[in-house]
């Protein structure tokens, strides 16, 4: 899929009251080579959508961020609207083949609930694109919905590989078999800081309660991961986002500074319920 660079242009054009032959004094280009654009003769080059969308996304006019105008639109139009941040283009049918099996919820293809936090995983790369997705198609799906509890933290702790001594427990292999069986499972995010306070809970040096109660700090929304080819196939690709330098930079440092925050926050509320709750060998024993 391709970025929609001819309304988009139109857009910026409509919001900034700017002329294509302003665009493309704007953009250092020629303003045939916007026009031929729009007029969907061509299709602009690496370089052209680069400093375009970094002239949508910050100028010396307006910060239009383009982006979330476009999000809030289709919003308007698909009521149940998820993301995927990807490092490459998405070409044919959704499919899990490109899953990683030690992620949080295994093999899978994995949406979000919000912008942010799709652009969060793959701001690094310069290839990178935000695709927007209409799920409603899913409501016929089965489902299978954690919140942050101890279910919910034993399956992350599980398909990361970090339950190796209690992988056989019955508790814990209730949970992978509804997680296995179902075409769709909606839990909690797990970014870097979570995955430590996981790992510290799995070698017994914190308990549930408190492992429970400093991933809450976290807050990052919840993931819908496709654990199925009848969901993949109920999906619809309907947008396809631009990161630009400028955003990609942005993006990362707001993401250091949360982590930070959270990082903090998360250690004082572990320190304050120390020795309240169970520790994993109680409770898989």
């Amino acid at each position: 899929m391709k970025y929609d660079i001819i309304n988009d242009i139109k857009v910026v054009a409509k919001i900034l009251r700017l002329s294509y032959s302003e665009i493309a004094q704007e953009l250092n280009v020629a303003r045939s080579t916007v026009t031929r654009i729009v007029n969907g003769q061509t299709y602009p080059s690496n370089s052209f959508l680069e400093d375009f969308y970094s002239f949508a996304y910050k100028n010396k006019y307006h910060s239009i961020e383009l982006n979330k105008l476009k999000i809030e639109y289709a919003k308007n139009i698909y009521k149940n609207l998820l993301f995927h941040g990807a490092r490459k283009d998405i070409e044919g049918l959704i499919d899990m083949s490109h899953s990683q099996s030690d992620i949080d919820v295994g093999i899978g293809f994995y949406l979000g609930e919000s912008y942010e936090q799709a652009s969060s995983y793959v701001f690094a790369n310069r290839q990178s694109s935000i695709y927007l997705f209409d799920t409603s198609e899913l409501k016929n799906s089965k489902i299978v919905e954690f919140d942050i509890s101890l279910e919910w933290i034993l399956m992350i702790s599980y398909y990361r590989g970090q339950l190796s001594r209690f992988e056989k427990s019955p508790v814990v292999q209730k949970i992978i078999k509804e997680v296995e069986q179902s075409d769709v499972v909606i839990a909690p995010i797990a970014d870097n800081n979570m995955y430590e306070i996981l790992n510290r809970f799995a070698r017994g040096d914190i308990t549930d309660m408190q492992a429970r109660v400093a991933l809450s700090a976290s807050d990052l929304g919840k993931q819908h991961v496709l654990k199925s080819n009848l969901a993949c196939q109920s999906v619809k690709i309907v947008g396809k986002l631009y990161l630009c330098k400028q955003e990609r930079e942005d993006i990362e440092e707001i993401r250091k500074e949360r982590a930070d925050r959270v990082k903090k926050e998360s250690q004082a509320l572990i320190e304050s319920l120390r020795r309240q709750g169970k520790y994993i060998e109680e409770i898989l024993k």
